[in-house]
């Protein structure tokens, strides 16, 4: 839902939103219940339209204290999941910080674990800023408690950050069961040739290697395509459509 966060803005249109994504096809939703509606007037109209939310957002540096509230919207939109938050710009700058986060990390994640929770990051490309015999993902990865702390690939970002998706996507084995989908393309050289722009683009419309990727998946166990695509040129909808349309061609059902 956070492609479509533009048409979300009122209740009227975030319930013509969720009317829409179900006639793409649509039944499970990553989203955010919008502060005019709350969990529970959101949770009623998932169920009106036949969809279901797959987890609930967090802040990190809130958990700990609000376990009893992340577990009360997560039983009312029936899900197990909690989402949470980038590691604070304060905590980027050295491996003395991500290790700071790290630990956070597995405080939030054992104390939802302990409520029957799951708990999710979802990094960026930034997380892979190397500090010399390190990088900051290995940091969160190797620092954090396996069976409290999961991950949330993206594959655009982890080609942004100069990786192959269909290889890196292998270090979140048994440490991810969702991976976020968009497509990574470039556009027409304008101005130095160092500064090839690229962009996000739906699923299949880009350069990224599909087939590799959804083997990788398949391999390390993830469950669930999530479409995410930050920007769209044209009309937000028919991205996500052109998405699933494409994901299911590839036969992602």
């Amino acid at each position: 839902m956070y492609t479509l966060r533009d048409h979300t803005k009122t209740a009227e249109d975030f319930e013509t939103t969720l009317r829409r994504v179900a006639e793409i096809g649509l039944e499970v939703l990553q989203l955010t219940p919008p502060a005019f509606l709350g969990t529970e007037a959101t949770a009623k109209l998932l169920a009106k339209y036949k969809l279901r939310a797959d987890s609930v957002f967090a802040p990190t540096g809130s958990i700990v204290d609000k376990v009893d509230e992340i577990k009360r919207d997560a039983e009312l939109l029936g899900c197990d999941v909690v989402r949470t938050d980038s590691i604070p710009p304060e905590l980027r700058a050295d491996r003395d910080g991500y290790r700071r986060f790290a630990e956070r990390m597995n405080s939030e994640g054992r104390a939802l674990r302990a409520a029957g929770l799951r708990y999710i990051y979802h990094f960026h490309a930034f997380e892979w800023i190397s500090f010399g015999d390190t990088r900051g993902i290995d940091i969160l990865l190797d620092e954090t408690d396996p069976d409290a702390v999961y991950f949330q690939p993206d594959v655009f970002w982890l080609t942004n950050a100069g990786t192959e998706p269909s290889n890196s996507l292998r270090m979140f084995a048994g440490r991810a069961f969702w991976i976020h989908v968009k497509d990574y393309a470039i556009r027409r050289l304008e101005g130095k040739i160092e500064n090839v722009p690229y962009y996000f683009a739906p699923v299949g419309t880009g350069n990224l290697n599909w087939k590799g990727i959804i083997k990788a998946a398949d391999e390390i166990g993830i469950e669930r395509f999530v479409i995410e695509q930050d920007m769209c040129d044209g009309d937000a909808f028919d991205a996500v459509k052109l998405s699933y349309d494409n994901l299911r061609g590839m036969g992602i059902v």
